[in-house]
Order: structure tokens, then C-alpha cells, then sequence
């Protein structure tokens, strides 16, 4: 039984193991969604706001909020890989 245990501990942890979770780094989501909104997109972005913890699952989708010529807007996401890739939205 300990050596169950040790195993399942040691594999869980090990990548891709099951007590791994990966999050995105919230700031650099934001940054990234500023550049594409500015660059891609052609707005003038005051501010991105993107949630913390966000789990690194593909095809998983959220919201970021953002201040574009003064309004408030959400700005979908979408994961496209485990490597933490994601696609910036148009802004609704």
C-alpha cells in the first residue's frame, strides 16, 4: 500500500501528472491581449483586465474586460493548446 501511494505521489506530479495544474500568467494574457487588440485589431486599448488562475485546458474559453476609446468591453479567449497558446477575440 505505501508503495501504491509512493507511486501515484511521485507519477502525479511528474508531467503531464494529475496534480499538475497549469494556470496562465494572468499579466502576461493581458499584455498579450493589449498588443493584439492594438496591433490586430487596430483600437485604442486603455487598459486589459484578464482573470487570475486560469487553467491551461484546450479549447477552453473566458473573458477579459477592457477599456477600448473609453468603453468597457469583454474580449473572448480561447485556449488552443497545453502549452498555454490562446486566441484574442474581437471585442464585444
Amino acid at each position: 500500500v505505501v508503495l501504491v501511494l509512493a507511486v501515484v505521489g511521485v507519477l502525479g506530479f511528474v508531467s503531464p501528472g494529475f496534480f499538475n495544474t497549469r494556470v496562465l500568467d494572468a499579466s502576461a494574457v493581458q499584455s498579450g491581449v493589449q498588443q493584439v487588440l492594438s496591433q490586430d485589431y487596430d483600437l485604442e486599448v486603455q487598459s486589459v483586465t484578464c482573470p487570475d488562475g486560469q487553467q491551461v485546458v484546450p479549447d477552453a474559453t473566458f473573458e477579459c474586460t477592457a477599456i477600448v476609446d473609453g468603453d468597457q468591453v469583454s474580449v473572448p479567449i480561447k485556449i488552443t493548446s497545453a502549452d498555454g497558446n490562446y486566441e484574442v477575440g474581437r471585442p464585444a
